[in-house]
């Protein structure tokens, strides 16, 4: 249990390390102090005007939030991949 517990604690390491979710992170913080973005954003949830969803889409932060978001998507599929993999180990076949 032990071992399981020290290679959690090694992946959220790396992953904290790893320079795409600090960009991530980064863009977030950027982000939380772009008052108008936020505003926006908070408008288009209670509105769901499509003006403001473009104004917002086609806002720089935004978009660069996205692309960031989707490389760490990219990261957590190879996670889930190798979990898989992990756990098929351990699995007789039939």
């Amino acid at each position: 249990m032990n071992e399981l517990i020290e290679k959690v604690d090694n992946l959220k390491k790396s992953l904290d390390a790893n320079e795409k979710i600090i960009k991530l992170k980064e863009i977030n913080k950027m982000i939380m102090k772009d008052k108008e973005l936020l505003k926006d954003i908070e408008n288009y949830n209670i509105n769901k005007n499509e003006e403001l969803k473009e104004k917002i889409i086609n806002h720089s932060l935004f978009r660069e939030y996205k692309h960031s978001e989707a490389e760490c998507n990219f990261i957590i599929l190879e996670i889930n991949k190798k979990l898989k993999e992990i756990n098929n180990k351990g699995k007789c076949s039939k």
